[in-house]
């Protein structure tokens, strides 16, 4: 591996051949900056794509009677992680009942991560707009108590150069 590829935050290397597939380079991408909205968000969508086309050939091959076609799959497996679940095509094979289940666990448990991810960028957003507005608010009293302070040490000069001036007249 050259320098140039990515670590996870504890250091260690990301094995070239997961960069390879969309989940993979998405991972890659979330294990080297988690803490960003994108990069978390690119990772939801390829593992919930990866969801539906595992899911929906695991339902294809063992419930072939209800599944005819893969595509009718795919919609079942994307209609059950996106929670819409219409009910035109259910499994009737335990298998595919076990992997309905699955993938709408997996839904809700993306779908709750997406929402707080959002809510947490919005979060971050406003907490930085209150940060700069203090950094203003701060930078404000700071001139105005500069201002205060050269205002004094211009009376403590004055004041000086009149005790000076009083001395020497008196002495």
């Amino acid at each position: 591996m050259t320098s140039s590829d990515p670590t996870a935050p504890d250091g260690a290397k990301v094995p070239p051949a997961s960069r390879r597939t969309p989940l993979g380079r998405a991972r890659n991408r979330f294990v080297t900056d988690p803490s960003s909205t994108r990069n978390a968000i690119f990772l939801i969508v390829a593992v919930d794509l990866g969801i539906v086309l595992i899911g929906g050939t695991i339902i294809w091959f063992f419930d072939r009677a209800e599944y005819e076609h893969l595509t009718e799959a795919f919609w079942y497996t994307l209609q059950t992680i996106t929670t819409v679940g219409y009910g035109d095509v259910t499994p009737t094979e335990p298998v595919g009942r076990f992997v309905g289940a699955a993938v709408m666990l997996l839904g809700i448990a993306f779908l709750s991560i997406l929402t707080a991810t959002i809510t947490s960028s919005f979060i971050d957003a406003r907490q930085a707009a209150r940060r700069a507005e203090e950094v203003g608010e701060d930078r404000t009293d700071r001139a105005r108590l500069d201002a205060r302070l050269d205002a004094m040490n211009d009376r403590f000069d004055r004041l000086e150069e009149l005790v000076r001036a009083t001395r020497g007249a008196d002495g």
